[in-house]
């Protein structure tokens, strides 16, 4: 039996009542010729048992288990050491795939050029009740880098179709992330090869009350700076080496840092980190929540819709 064009993986913790919509996803698509990697990262809700289930009644199916929870890289890492597929598709446990997203998808990368480490697509999102929140569509394509520092793009990620030897070539996900892994491998990806854009909606985001990015609306700044201050440390010298780029990544980390310290309830940190954000990059949106900062969190988050129109990510 030959090896299948794409490989399919998806990371399982804790998600019993949720990763059977994803995997039926993948199920549906009009490309027969894929494989799912399935990956059991310790879950003791009975993920184990679903995915077993699957595995029995498809041979295309695979299900593979960590004995104790190692983390969201070590799961994607293990399925794609598992992967036999030309093309590895990263798919979250509570996301799905549009039916044609395979067939597409595979379709454009046989177009581009040997530079291109993979692709992505437009998206759509809804929150834990099913009501739309957005459309994710950055169209950035080509070469990202080093903006890709600042701004990611290359998302989202359950859109992304990536040649197997590209993910191989930049080491895998970093298992010393445990949070924004999905930006950290877009900059890895992005440093060394070039980045294809799909302008059709083809994948289905899922915000569920536990998501670890938070509000899908207003997000979780805490969350922000945890990724921020590593992504700083860990590209210090390419930061350095683009001296405009590190600045608007130092003004993004003060906006995150204020945001995260008006939702603690401390306005004069708020107001001097939106401070510093504004002079590193003066934009109107930096420069709109020096003013909010006096409000509170409360008032950030009814203005947050404004702000967010003219404040970069």
């Amino acid at each position: 039996m030959s090896d299948p064009a794409v490989s399919v993986v998806i990371p399982v913790y804790d998600r019993a009542d949720r990763v059977g919509d994803a995997i039926e996803s993948v199920r549906d698509q009009t490309l027969d010729d894929w494989e799912l990697v399935l990956v059991n990262d310790g879950s003791t809700d009975g993920s184990g048992e679903v995915i077993d289930e699957y595995a029995a009644t498809d041979p295309r199916i695979h299900a593979h288990h960590h004995d104790e929870n190692r983390g969201i890289s070590a799961a994607r890492n293990t399925g794609i050491d598992a992967a036999t597929g030309e093309f590895v598709c990263p798919l979250d446990s509570d996301d799905r795939f549009r039916p044609e997203k395979l067939a597409r998808q595979l379709s454009y990368m046989r177009s581009l050029p040997e530079d291109y480490c993979g692709c992505y697509t437009a998206g759509v999102s809804y929150d834990a009740a099913g009501r739309r929140i957005e459309t994710i569509r950055t169209g950035a394509s080509g070469d990202l880098w080093p903006e890709v520092l600042v701004r990611h793009d290359f998302r989202p990620h359950s859109s992304h179709m990536v040649r197997r030897s590209c993910l191989d070539a930049v080491g895998g996900y970093d298992t010393d992330l445990a949070r924004g892994v999905d930006w950290d491998i877009a900059i890895r990806l992005a440093r060394r090869f070039r980045v294809g854009f799909l302008d059709e909606i083809l994948v289905e985001r899922r915000f569920a009350d536990d998501n670890v990015s938070g509000d899908p609306t207003a997000g979780n700044p805490t969350y922000q700076v945890t990724i921020r201050e590593y992504l700083r440390e860990k590209y210090a010298d390419a930061l350095a080496a683009n001296p405009r780029t590190g600045r608007q990544f130092d003004a993004r980390l003060a906006r995150h840092r204020g945001l995260a310290a008006l939702e603690a309830g401390d306005r004069w940190r708020a107001l001097r980190e939106f401070t510093r954000a504004t002079r590193l990059e003066p934009t109107l949106g930096h420069a709109l929540l020096v003013p909010l900062s006096v409000g509170g969190w409360s008032t950030y988050r009814r203005a947050s819709r404004l702000v967010d129109r003219n404040t970069p990510v």
